[in-house]
């Protein structure tokens, strides 16, 4: 019992000291003063090798142990994040890009995409795997054949230092044809691209590893093809791949004579827009769309819509009856409903949405256009004084963009005509060059006398056979100076960012020329397809502000965003910026609803559909094109026609301007 006795007082007293030892532990530790962290300080290194010069010394085929003691500097444009890429990363300076093969794993917790790297090339190696160049650590005999080996694991942080993190990454926008060796492992982007229709049914690899990797032919409107290869090692080999049409941005590669693509992530491939051909999905297109489907002859339409605002004058005669042309964001397009058609309805600035199933998609003395049915002209327009601003070019810069910018806005400055009356061809001349001012014997003003001065002429070109010609509208066209601004005051919704967590800013610009009464203005926000408002702002009292000059902006904000605004931009707390990518936002004046962004009582499930992004509004900014000027209560032709969708998360770089 005795030795009992002393075994539990020992036990105690072990206890007790066991636990006074932690307590002074812990007292000891929550005094401690820990150091602060290191602060990040980028290397003091210039590049003095570009890697265009440095893939220049490997022969095709052959491998070359580096022995010049250089440097090159690059852009992180691909790491391993998805598995997509396999103890690579690929950089990229302005001169071109290179894969660089390192023996680790999870190499984009040190170099993720928009790091800047540096890379001490003597002693490393340039081979190629099947003409696309790589840097490595040596090269590997073990094989059938010979391999550039890897950077090995020890030896990483000797060769490539790390530099800066969060460097912009933009891909460049090419065609196929464009893409040459010169490209090689550059982020690059194609425009207006799909899935083979048997194709849509299937994902981007074999996720049960049946395979290495799946090769898919990617083919555009106008022919064109591509490979996009994808590992069934990647996080993403079992997503379905989209079945739209729109852009891809991948890393540009090659095997043997073969293009391919590799792209990082699913969110590379943005093909959310109707397919080519005459399939069509019955949504609204941008213009560019419906025009890249010729392919040298007439081209029957499938179920399209087309939006934009009128930019011709049907009152002044100065364009065949029966036609219309039609303005967006981007293009332009004539369109024929018969000769008989009342086009005399619209009027400049009319904002319309036109059906174009079953019209004929032609070429017209080289310029397109689009041939319909009497039935197919809209019988109202869905909203008015529309404002297409337009793009002030020389005659010299008009010769080159034709036909790319057809039936599109154009202002010639400081022009002279050939003297005489507007009726027939007649020469338009600035400092650049010449060109043919052309006015229909028609046409309201045609007996009228040209001006004798200089001035700025304003309206559409076109091609003519091999004749680049401007049309004018009326004689408004033809003025001293550039167009006012509209009168009054005229609020309008101008950006919407809705970022990460609580990152969520409205924009509201004063485009007129007066100052507007904030007392007069509200917004309001409906969440979840309701049909009441959930917040309400009147602008007055949630700004303090009286009024708003013409030109100025206001930014509301939700209260727990946190982004930093460019300098002198204030923002707004409101309960309006509660809203997530698929709430609709309203603003009124008096009561009356004068513009929208999105639709009350409907929800759209994640998003709104913007340009045919189907993901436009969810964790992006969208902001107003600058040539609109007037609010737009009809969603489906602002969506369609009058906003970019900027694919940036918490891009705030454009508040507060326009």
């Amino acid at each position: 019992m005795q030795i009992h006795f002393m075994k539990n007082r020992l036990k105690c007293f072990l206890s007790f000291t066991s636990l006074a030892i932690v307590a002074v532990c812990i007292t000891v530790s929550c005094n401690k003063k820990f150091d602060e962290p290191p602060v990040y300080t980028a290397p003091d290194i210039i590049p003095d090798l570009t890697i265009s010069d440095l893939k220049a010394m490997h022969v095709s085929g052959k491998f070359e142990q580096i022995t010049t003691d250089k440097t090159i500097g690059g852009i992180v444009v691909a790491d391993d994040r998805t598995g997509e890429f396999y103890k690579t990363i690929v950089i990229e300076d302005e001169t071109g890009g290179i894969s660089v093969k390192l023996d680790a794993y999870d190499l984009y917790t040190k170099y993720p995409v928009g790091r800047k790297v540096y890379i001490k090339v003597k002693d490393l190696y340039l081979g190629d795997y099947n003409k696309l160049i790589e840097i490595g650590g040596g090269v590997d005999n073990t094989g059938s054949s010979p391999r550039l080996d890897e950077i090995p694991s020890v030896l990483i942080d000797k060769y490539v230092i790390k530099g800066t993190l969060d460097n912009a990454v933009t891909p460049k926008v090419v065609t196929v044809d464009e893409l040459d060796d010169s490209y090689q492992n550059m982020l690059i982007q194609l425009d207006n691209y799909e899935f083979a229709v048997a194709d849509t049914s299937k994902t981007y690899a074999k996720q049960d590893l049946s395979s290495s990797a799946v090769n898919f032919t990617l083919q555009s409107c106008s022919d064109k093809s591509i490979i996009l290869r994808n590992s069934s090692y990647a996080d993403f080999a079992g997503y379905k791949v989209p079945g739209g049409n729109g852009s891809i941005i991948a890393i540009y590669t090659v095997f043997g004579t073969t293009k391919q693509l590799n792209i990082r992530d699913t969110s590379d491939v943005k093909f959310y827009g109707a397919r080519c051909g005459s399939g069509g999905t019955g949504a609204v297109v941008d213009i560019a769309t419906i025009k890249s489907f010729y392919n040298g002859s007439d081209v029957t339409l499938g179920s399209y819509k087309i939006g934009g605002v009128v930019i011709s004058d049907a009152v002044a005669k100065n364009i065949s009856s029966g036609n219309i042309v039609l303005q967006d964001k981007d293009a332009g397009i004539k369109l024929y409903f018969g000769s008989s058609a009342a086009t005399a309805n619209f009027s400049i600035g009319d904002s319309l949405v036109v059906d174009v199933t079953g019209g004929t998609l032609q070429d017209y003395n080289g310029s397109k256009e689009i041939s319909l049915s009497s039935s197919a002209l809209p019988s109202v327009a869905i909203a008015t004084g529309k404002t297409i601003t337009p793009k002030a070019l020389t005659i010299a810069e008009i010769a080159t963009q034709l036909p790319d910018i057809e039936y599109t806005l154009v202002t010639i400055k400081d022009a002279t005509a050939t003297s005489g009356i507007y009726s027939g061809n007649k020469t338009l001349t600035d400092a650049s060059g010449s060109m043919t001012l052309y006015t229909s014997s028609t046409a309201t003003f045609a007996g009228d006398a040209l001006p004798t001065t200089a001035k700025t002429f304003t309206g559409y070109c076109t091609l003519f056979g091999s004749t680049k010609e401007m049309m004018l509208r009326n004689t408004n066209d033809v003025t001293d100076g550039e167009a006012p601004p509209p009168t009054g005051d005229t609020l309008i919704i101008s950006e919407y960012v809705e970022g990460s967590s609580n990152n969520k800013y409205l924009e509201i610009y004063n485009s007129g020329s007066g100052a507007a009464d904030l007392s007069k203005y509200t917004v309001k926000m409906y969440t979840n397809g309701a049909i009441t408002a959930s917040s309400t702002a009147v602008l007055d009292a949630v700004t303090g502000l009286g009024t708003l000059p013409a030109g100025a902006a206001i930014i509301l904000k939700n209260s727990g965003a946190a982004l930093t605004l460019p300098a002198a931009v204030t923002a707004y707390n409101s309960g309006v910026c509660g809203f997530n990518g698929d709430d609709a936002v309203t603003l009124e004046k008096d009561g009356v609803v004068v513009d929208v962004f999105g639709l009350v009582g409907i929800d759209p499930g994640d998003s709104w559909t913007i340009n045919s992004d189907a993901a436009a509004t969810k964790d992006k900014t969208v902001r107003r094109q600058a040539g609109i000027t007037h609010g737009n209560t009809d969603w489906a032709s602002s969506a369609a026609t009058e906003w970019d969708v900027i694919s940036t998360t918490d891009d705030v770089s454009n508040l507060g301007t326009r």
